[in-house]
């Protein structure tokens, strides 16, 4: 038998609001040169992704962020505009964040039950991937670790209304995507040179 986790109905209510405002949120902002050859870049598409599964009532439900991709008008290379998501993850920043910080206290089965008894479904895989790769600040709320992103987050919630992509990554405090390929190795020296 699993011992169902008890938290808070306030906090598991604050986490929920935090993810809910990304819902439907449009990403579009951008350099407007490529970095690699300085052309002008043109808008692409819209791509809709995945930023969070919430739970309702064991029923699923989840929240998409819709991403702005531009083409440069002179590579053909695809950009993504800045976006609430660390590289190589499936989930939004707030999430790995409180993945990240419940697991610097607990093992990682019992971080997937906390995150679920919050209202957000994740594997314990997952979780246990994040947490190798990422460390985040948090401040402890009822004994559980919230990542200081989640609290930033608040002044928006309490403003209310419809909120830009902008306004979003500001308050994450997210660096700008970083557009630059890997550098390809030196050249091999040809036999004689030195």
């Amino acid at each position: 038998m699993v011992r169902r986790q008890m938290i808070p109905p306030f906090l598991s209510e604050m986490i929920r609001s935090a993810v809910i405002l990304f819902d439907g949120v449009e990403f579009t902002e951008i350099p407007s040169q490529c970095s690699i050859c300085a052309s002008s870049l043109r808008r692409h598409d819209l791509k809709k992704k995945r930023f969070a599964t919430l739970l309702d009532d064991e029923a699923t439900r989840p929240v998409f962020v819709k991403v702005a991709r531009y083409r440069c008008s002179g590579c053909g290379r695809l950009w993504y505009a800045d976006e609430p998501f660390y590289p190589d993850t499936r989930h939004g920043a707030i999430i790995v964040d409180l993945a990240t910080s419940i697991s610097q206290k607990q093992p990682f089965h019992r971080t997937a039950r906390i995150l679920e008894a919050l209202g957000i479904r994740i594997d314990r895989g997952t979780v246990r991937n994040y947490a190798t790769r990422f460390s985040v600040h948090s401040t402890d709320m009822y004994g559980i670790p919230i990542p200081d992103r989640i609290i930033w987050l608040s002044g928006l919630i309490a403003k209310g209304g419809s909120i830009e992509g902008t306004e979003l990554l500001a308050a994450l405090r997210l660096p700008p995507a970083d557009r630059t390929l890997p550098r390809s190795p030196p050249p091999e020296k040809e036999e004689g040179e030195e």
